[in-house]
């Protein structure tokens, strides 16, 4: 059993989605796979970054009580 990618795996690949994207011979079915693998690895580096924003927010405790801090938003 495959261990899910890495937030940086992730990221790897839909910058390689891009590329193939931008590539002026590609064909429209091969067009649309690479779309859908896209929005699926956003969905999934999505759900990663939830997921650390959770953890992030149980460790943040000051004086007993959770203090939570907002996440920068992404540039």
């Amino acid at each position: 059993m495959n261990a899910p990618p890495t937030l940086e795996q992730t990221l790897a690949r839909l910058d390689a989605i891009v590329t193939g994207l931008e590539r002026d011979d590609l064909e429209l079915e091969d067009a649309l796979r690479l779309f859908e693998e896209g929005i699926a690895n956003v969905r999934h580096a999505r759900q990663i970054l939830a997921s650390a924003e959770l953890r992030i927010e149980r460790l943040i405790e000051e004086k007993g009580k959770t203090h939570f801090e907002p996440m920068p938003a992404p540039e």
